[in-house]
């Protein structure tokens, strides 16, 4: 996602990125292929971890952003270039997580970030540099890549795993 959305289209996006991610997961659950591997080892469910923490760091920082505070992005022990372990640290740390609990989460995160989409400020979800830990993203685009980005990718997965499970 080059560019910044709009605070409408990007209302529109999540709401669509989300709905349709939400039916796929409802396959998975018809399919009971949470366990199904989705990409390199990682199972469904660990990509659905994965994608839920992301979402909810995203509200804590926009929360902490509102509060005058600065949170430790991307979070507390890793820096920008070490995402690949914190990805790993919530695979691991979420392997006791049921698949309603993540299905729950993200949905009240999503719900979350729709509710920042539609009450900041033009300026705070708009604009560069608004909290510091933006840098030179506007929290739109945070927003966007941390979950319509990451639902299309895992949709994509899923929809192979689904696929590959229908096949004699």
């Amino acid at each position: 996602m080059a560019q910044s959305l709009s605070r409408e289209e990007l209302a529109s996006a999540l709401d669509s990125a989300y709905s349709k991610l939400d039916a796929l997961l409802d396959g998975v659950a018809e399919a009971d292929a949470f366990d199904a591997v989705a990409v390199d080892a990682w199972t469904v469910h660990d990509v659905l971890a994965v994608r839920v923490w992301w979402a909810e760091a995203v509200v804590e920082w926009i929360g902490a952003g509102l509060r005058d505070e600065t949170p430790q992005t991307p979070a507390a022990g890793y820096k920008w270039t070490q995402t690949p372990a914190l990805n790993q640290s919530v695979v691991e740390a979420s392997a006791g997580t049921s698949v309603r609990e993540l299905r729950d989460r993200l949905r009240a995160a999503v719900a979350a970030l729709r509710r920042y989409v539609g009450t900041l400020e033009d300026d705070q979800l708009l604009s560069v540099g608004v909290f510091s830990w933006t840098r030179t993203w506007p929290v739109s685009r945070w927003i966007a890549v941390n979950t319509i980005t990451q639902y299309a990718s895992l949709s994509k997965m899923i929809r192979r795993v689904l696929k590959s499970n229908n096949q004699p």
